[in-house]
């Protein structure tokens, strides 16, 4: 039976996350799944005290990044969820028909963990419940995932994401594409004449002033961080604008230590920050094609996949 909900001692911070987590694992209690109750909330699913999964709709999960990155089909998933949900297996069974390796499913888990910590983190975080019961999830990290890091990353990302000369704020903003954007987007996918080439034009392409760094991330299944940090980027670049409220950026109306970077996808939450926290060191920006991701997930031509 889940517990009753506890409240989290320090608010609108992944901290608290770490404080629970680290509460629990001096009473034997990490097995199951801790509730994140907020906005947009999630869940930290355990294996004795191993993170395998990390959900939250803030972010796509694992099945969002296989099927819509178009690794994965949608017949070949529901075949493989078919034959393991019995046992909670699906993962098992798509390394067993040869649609995924072991260490590849492991990534794209850890992807997916650490993009739902990330929008757990940028969110509001009210309290948390723990379910020991709750059964493990079928497409669980095969190695699992060490806590203390998954917050630690988290947390980093959170903070490159605030030192960007344009920050965006990837529930809120809706952003539209620029003349400059339309006209480059007009043109051919040449690398040697364009900026908009590969997954960059992939992101640009569906910029209309309703979808969110958030929504594209769904559409693409792509990494929500790689998606939020390509969009400041095109942002500081002039190839896209902010369409104004709820996407408009502002300082934050708070001054104080419990300010998070970025608003929650709900309404009342505190603005965007203009800046990178006081409190924290100067971090490193992330260099493109560091991740590789795009050598993991090829992504497919525009036409082939235009809602």
């Amino acid at each position: 039976m889940p517990e009753v909900e506890r409240p989290a001692e320090h608010c609108d911070s992944l901290v608290s996350v770490t404080s629970e987590i680290r509460r629990r694992a001096r009473t034997g209690e990490l097995s199951g799944s801790l509730q994140v109750v907020g906005d947009p909330g999630g869940r930290f699913h355990f294996r004795t005290g191993a993170v395998v999964e990390v959900s939250s709709p803030g972010a796509p999960g694992v099945e969002t990044l296989l099927l819509h990155s178009g690794r994965v089909s949608e017949s070949e998933w529901s075949t493989a969820l078919r034959a393991g949900e019995a046992s909670d297996r699906a993962g098992a069974e798509l390394v067993a028909r040869g649609l995924v390796g072991q260490a590849e499913l492991q990534l794209v888990c850890l992807m997916a963990a650490l993009d739902a910590a990330l929008a757990i983190g940028m969110g509001r975080i009210d309290g948390f419940s723990f379910d020991p019961g709750a059964p493990f999830q079928h497409l669980a990290a095969p190695e699992g995932i060490d806590a203390d890091w998954l917050l630690q990353e988290a947390e980093r990302r959170i903070g490159v994401l605030a030192s960007l000369a344009a920050p965006h704020a990837p529930f809120h903003s809706r952003p539209l594409r620029t003349v400059t954007g339309a006209a480059l987007l007009e043109g051919p996918a040449n690398p040697d004449r364009s900026s908009v080439n590969g997954d960059r034009r992939e992101i640009l392409v569906r910029v209309n002033g309703r979808r969110s760094a958030r929504d594209i991330a769904f559409l693409l299944g792509r990494s929500l961080y790689a998606v939020t940090v390509e969009m400041a980027r095109m942002h500081a670049e002039g190839l896209v604008q902010t369409a104004g409220p709820p996407g408009t950026l502002r300082p934050l109306a708070t001054a104080g230590g419990n300010g998070r970077p970025f608003g929650s996808p709900g309404t009342g939450a505190p603005p965007l920050a203009a800046g990178p926290r006081s409190d924290r060191p100067a971090l490193p920006l992330r260099q493109r094609g560091a991740s590789r991701i795009t050598e993991l997930f090829p992504l497919r031509s525009v036409s082939d996949r235009l809602p």
